[in-house]
């Protein structure tokens, strides 16, 4: 016991510590402002009088800017270190919360979504690069949970608790708050730059920009060139981009229609899928997968994940309960968790060495441009099925936009038998 106990009292005596838990709280904004339009946007729009599509073209905004920043986030990365770019991110972030305070017009909420996704775009790699210059190979698992943790309950205070805090305090209050929280930790990050491991270990090589933008090429070419990282970005795609769509748009005003529930209670049950992906992979954290194991439970995995959103669809016409639509939304998070586990774990298998960085900016780039398509789609089809005034909807518009999501999802599973049986490992 007195040796477990003086292990964590070194890891949390590191002095990169304080740094890693800014970073961290920093990826929990991300998260938090990809899902918190499922909160905000739906209400702005019903007051606004805005169409379903342009409430869904509003939202999708920022992941236009956030996948776009994904490769170049790794370059700033390289060259400037986590800790001053992701300090300019949070300015950013604080800039973009103080537009809510002043006057929402479609135009200001798109604006807001905009710069937000320019502001949290490196806030993930950041993370991932400060860790592996930080902190011994052997702990990286330590705080990669504490990472995971964090900024997946980012996902569940941005449906629920936002809500309750917009009921309470209001839009402006709420985001003025958000802004002055994320400038504070800008300026904790600011004044420490010169500790960022990164820039110590880089020293004072200089890399053009003409020297990097080749790399992003290659791994585009080499994502779609290779027959087996290409069937596993069709299912990281698609199943990103349908999550999203349910959990950073339509959930909470989907189970207000199809379960005639409140605000609040929507909120609550639609906020379990956040919940689910954060416990999902936690029940994992341990396993390690031989590249034998990796194609079967990948397979396995993903066809479930197609299986549960026809699960979650049935439960919104079957006439039961909000609950059980909760832990439908639940199941369905946890599946997605595990999910999106082992497709990382293959990526990372299939990566060429040196390369796994851009090759994963690359394909979460592609991922997040799909939720862009995903989210104005379904808001296409939902304006097809106006209620009584503008900008509410019934329950047959979600229905049958979530019923294409799911036929997607169903249609990704063709990419399984490309995926193969052999060890999923490097060619040499």
């Amino acid at each position: 016991m007195s040796t477990s106990r003086s292990t964590y009292r070194s890891l949390f005596a590191d002095p990169s510590f304080p740094l890693f838990l800014i970073l961290t709280g920093s990826f929990f904004l991300t998260i938090f402002f990809r899902i918190s339009a499922s909160v905000i946007l739906p209400l702005e729009g019903e007051r606004l009088g805005m169409s379903a599509s342009l409430v869904g073209f509003v939202s999708s905004v920022h992941f236009y800017a956030y996948a776009l920043m994904q490769p170049v986030s790794g370059i700033l990365h390289d060259r400037y270190g986590p800790v001053r770019v992701v300090t300019c991110g949070l300015l950013l972030t604080a800039a973009s919360c103080l537009l809510l305070t002043i006057v929402r017009t479609p135009f200001t909420l798109g604006v807001w979504r905009l710069v937000s996704g320019f502001g949290v775009s490196p806030m993930y790699s950041a993370t991932l690069v400060f860790m592996a210059f930080a902190f011994p190979a052997e702990r990286y698992c330590f705080y990669a949970g504490i990472n995971f943790a964090v900024s997946s309950l980012g996902a569940i205070v941005s449906v629920a608790p936002l809500g309750f805090a917009l009921d309470t305090f209001g839009i402006p209050s709420t985001f003025a708050l958000l802004s002055g929280t994320s400038f504070f930790m800008a300026l904790f990050l600011g004044r420490r730059a010169k500790k960022d491991p990164m820039r110590r270990a880089a020293g004072d090589e200089k890399k053009t920009l003409s020297s990097i933008l080749p790399g992003i090429g290659r791994a585009v070419v080499f994502i779609f060139r290779d027959r087996r990282v290409r069937a596993l970005m069709i299912l990281w795609a698609v199943s990103s981009a349908s999550l999203l769509t349910f959990q950073g748009l339509w959930g909470v005003s989907w189970f207000v229609a199809a379960f005639n529930a409140s605000p609040a209670s929507a909120r609550f049950w639609s906020s379990l899928i956040s919940a689910g992906m954060m416990c999902g992979p936690l029940m994992v954290g341990g396993v390690v997968l031989s590249p034998e194991k990796l194609p079967r439970i990948i397979r396995f995995v993903s066809s479930i994940n197609a299986v549960v959103w026809f699960l979650l669809l049935g439960v919104t016409v079957s006439g039961l309960p909000v609950w059980v639509g909760g832990a439908a939304a639940l199941l369905l998070g946890a599946i997605s968790g595990l999910r999106g586990v082992f497709a990382l774990a293959g990526v990372t298998a299939l990566a060429p060495a040196g390369e796994k960085g851009v090759v994963f900016g690359a394909m979460n780039m592609m991922a997040v441009l799909s939720a862009v398509v995903f989210q104005w789609g379904t808001g296409i089809v939902i304006d097809h099925f106006p209620a009584g005034q503008p900008g509410v909807y019934t329950a047959e518009g979600y229905f049958t936009a979530f019923l294409l999501v799911s036929c997607a999802m169903a249609a990704s599973m063709l990419a399984l038998p490309t995926l193969g049986k052999e060890p999923l490992k490097q060619e040499v």
